[in-house]
């Protein structure tokens, strides 16, 4: 690497199939391509819900690996990767360490801010690590964590208006001190797969005539997939051949199987587990649920709208910015299965309210298109660069 190259290094910790992973590997295509050479650092853990490590290989992003940088807590791993990322940035002399995720960006500025050479800290907030129903223990540790962390940085980026107010409100900065740089979708490959509904149920083996629900999620305690189950139970009352269909992988699967099979529901789902044709898939919902706790600006709802699929959702995170119940879909309390439930209906029974609560769609989608991310970070880069 030349001494006035500038060069940008994305820590994260797992390459999981996620919307964080994703637009870390398409921002460092890209900016690479616009002259700032980019690079992952990850650790070694392969997640249940598949990797993102043939992306990297297909977009020629050089990947470095810290073996002890691991998802659960560990005082011993976290030293370790802390000193393994910490070599890793010396030796390459980044000039901008940009960091996703909880684990991944407390130890990444903190290694930042120890190293040799000076480099700008960056970090995204693609959602707090901590959200309302968490235990009020790691609630608060989180949230000192973050405050600790955020410190260290140069920019703090979000991908969400809320998630400003939520850091604000936990004593992490002052509204003006945050970059909104919203998730970015390349949304051509999802644009194209409209009306290709019927064609969508027949690759899964649905009828044309039963109705379906879909997400795509990862299956951990922070999307509540349990409560897709219970609305579904509820749905089904109205609608005996809906088919609910989740795409996605992750540590409560085998319990969300188990919870299937209690509630005598097995000819209602279909599991897919984690997928890389999603884009192929997503035509054969009628309806995108989303049931979380907790969210950033989640992209696979990007990218359900993108094919014109409505969305019934819980107001956490960003989702608010598209779904408000006048328009894209409708929106509940996190929890509220009633409410969850009482929404798909609607729009189950009602293609015209369906076609209606879409009819700004695209002008909707069109802030959140790649294109603006990446622009808007080239900027932050060569901004912070030639402010060194």
């Amino acid at each position: 690497m030349s001494e006035k190259e500038t060069t940008v290094l994305h820590i994260i910790t797992k390459m999981a199939v996620g919307g964080a992973q994703m637009n870390t590997l398409i921002s460092c295509r890209e900016i690479t391509r616009m002259g700032y050479p980019s690079a992952v650092l990850t650790g070694p853990e392969i997640s249940p819900e598949g990797t993102f490590s043939d992306l990297s290989v297909k977009y020629s992003i050089p990947v470095f690996t810290a073996p002890h940088l691991v998802r659960k807590l560990s005082i011993y791993h976290d030293i370790k990767a802390f000193f393994e990322i910490k070599d890793i940035i010396d030796k390459n002399q980044f000039s901008i360490v940009h960091t996703h995720g909880s684990k991944a960006k407390f130890l990444g500025r903190l290694a930042a801010a120890c190293a040799k050479t000076p480099a700008k800290i960056v970090q995204t907030v693609h959602g707090w690590s901590f959200f309302d129903t968490m235990h009020p223990f790691l609630k608060a540790f989180y949230s000192v964590l973050e405050r600790f962390g955020y410190n260290l940085a140069y920019s703090n980026i979000v991908v969400s208006p809320h998630d400003i107010k939520k850091g604000v409100n936990w004593g992490i900065g002052k509204p003006e001190d945050y970059q909104l740089i919203r998730s970015g979708v390349e949304f051509e490959s999802f644009f194209v797969q409209r009306g290709n509904n019927l064609q969508a149920k027949k690759r899964l083996g649905i009828p044309a005539a039963f109705p379906v629900v879909g997400t795509v999620i990862r299956l951990a305690s922070q999307k509540h997939p349990e409560a897709i189950i219970d609305v579904a139970e509820k749905v089904r009352v109205s609608f005996p051949n809906v088919r609910f269909v989740i795409v996605g992988d992750g540590p409560l699967d085998s319990y969300i199987k188990q919870y299937i099979k209690i509630k005598n529901m097995e000819e209602n789902f279909i599991m897919l587990g984690s997928r890389k044709d999603v884009a192929e898939i997503l035509p054969a919902f009628d309806v995108f649920l989303l049931t979380s706790r907790s969210e950033g600006l989640p992209r696979a709802m990007l990218e359900a709208l993108a094919v014109r699929i409505p969305v019934v959702a819980t107001d956490v995170g960003g989702i608010a910015e598209l779904i408000n119940g006048l328009k894209n879909g409708f929106l509940c309390s996190h929890g509220d299965i009633a409410c969850l439930a009482k929404g798909i209906c609607k729009l189950l029974s009602s293609p015209e309210l369906r076609n209606e609560m879409l009819a700004t769609v695209d002008q909707d989608l069109a802030p959140f298109s790649a294109k603006i991310m990446v622009e808007q970070l080239y900027q932050l880069y060569t901004f912070l660069v030639k402010n060194m």
